[in-house]
């Protein structure tokens, strides 16, 4: 009995890391050998760059982390890019009176970046890694941590410090605030995590000041600082999803020692059809995400990578049968926005098959010609079945572009 309890024990705090109100600030604290955790955070901001209209945008990175020692872990990170980290531990609060760790991170790739929407020749951000130092104590009801990283810039060096509090209850759910002082800017970020293990959700504002204060002014602002192309000091707000992984370790035994009979207990029971609906409602936001990213690099000012906007779209395509049909919603859905159809409508056309006419004839009677464009193009790819068809109509389109386009796939072939 005693060594059933023990083991529960080790399933609850193998991985108890603290709360996760706040994601930006370098965490100092480091899980127990073995432990693993993986993460999704996503930030909504709305951007209004110069001679162009605002423009949402959902940048997100993907996080694994795991401790391969007791004092040492690695992480991986992955947005549009793919950047790696590691963090040792100098003291355990554990055993001394608080959590401190020397960090090396965003190697490859910026994580922190990317999360912002902030371009790489921007020069704003750490673009080749960062280094940082940083504590944390818990007090009765309080966790507090602080930082200080120093990172490159494409002129100089950024030293930004840092300083978080989270709620520490001992219960499923808390609170927390963070800032760094980041190009004369104090820059905050305000939510609440609620635990439900092994998963953990959070959410809150991103850019906090941003929200409240503008041009010395206190108010509550939602729109969009003028001429703003980024997240930085621009009102916005973030999700995460967190999945923490626990350690089980295998218990010794003595040659002399009495072994206890095994009990086992019932198998826990998951509802497959319910995990299903949350791992569709997950691979749906992320897909929005790509799709908008695909839409504000085609639009961009500075010109579009066509390597990159290849790569993106190979990416998303790679999900299989599930990403087509959801990028099918997408491009069908009038509630959307019309670069992110077009651009969830041409990803589909690399593939294009007999078994899209349905779809493509739904397009093809749209009301936006690019739509209708676009339709024209992927019919022609598959030349088959129906195909033929839709586009005999589509050449009397009212629209000029449409109507070339059709009667270009309709003419027959020089053997």
């Amino acid at each position: 009995m005693a060594k059933a309890v023990a083991a529960a024990a080790s399933f609850l705090t193998a991985t108890a890391w603290g709360g996760y109100a706040t994601p930006f600030s370098p965490d100092p604290e480091v899980g127990d050998a073995g432990s693993v955790r993986a993460s999704v955070v996503s930030n909504t901001f709305q951007t209004d760059p110069p001679q162009t209209r605002p423009v949402m945008r959902h940048p997100w990175v993907a996080r694994l982390e795991t401790s391969v020692a007791s004092r040492l872990a690695v992480e991986a990170t992955l947005s549009d890019g793919i950047g790696m980290g590691v963090k040792a531990a100098l003291v355990k609060e554990s055993d001394g009176p608080l959590d401190l760790s020397l960090g090396f991170d965003e190697l490859l790739h910026s994580a922190d970046r990317s999360i912002f929407g902030v371009s790489p020749d921007s020069g704003q951000i750490a673009t080749t890694g960062r280094a940082w130092i940083g504590a944390a104590q818990t007090w009765e009801f309080v966790r507090s941590r602080m930082a200080l990283s120093v990172e490159p810039t494409s002129d100089s060096w950024n030293l930004v410090p840092w300083l978080g509090f989270e709620t520490d209850f001992h219960l499923p759910f808390s609170l927390g605030w963070e800032a760094r002082f980041e190009h004369e800017i104090l820059r905050q970020s305000v939510g609440a995590s609620l635990e439900w293990r092994p998963f953990r959700i959070a959410g809150g504002l991103s850019e906090f000041q941003s929200w409240i204060l503008r041009d010395w002014s206190l108010g509550w602002h939602s729109t969009p600082r003028k001429g703003s192309r980024d997240g930085i000091d621009n009102p916005g707000w973030w999700v995460a999803v967190l999945f923490d992984i626990p350690q089980f370790a295998k218990p010794s035994s003595s040659a002399g020692e009495v072994r206890s009979v095994p009990v086992q207990a019932p198998a826990p029971v998951l509802d497959p059809q319910a995990l299903q609906s949350v791992a569709d409602l997950v691979q749906q936001r992320l897909l929005r995400a790509e799709i908008a990213e695909l839409a504000v690099r085609a639009k961009s000012d500075t010109g579009t990578d066509p390597l990159a906007m290849a790569i993106l779209r190979k990416r998303i395509l790679s999900g299989g049968k599930s990403t087509r049909e959801a990028l099918w919603r997408i491009g069908l859905d009038p509630e959307t926005a019309l670069d992110e159809r077009v651009q969830a409508v041409v990803t589909l056309s690399d593939g294009a098959a007999l078994a899209d006419t349905g779809s493509l004839e739904t397009l093809s009677k749209d009301p936006a010609p690019r739509l209708r464009l676009e339709s024209a193009l992927a019919l022609g790819r598959i030349a088959a079945g129906p195909a033929h068809r839709i586009l005999e109509t589509l050449a009397q389109d009212p629209e000029t572009s449409v109507r070339e386009a059709a009667k270009v796939f309709l003419k027959p072939k020089t053997p």
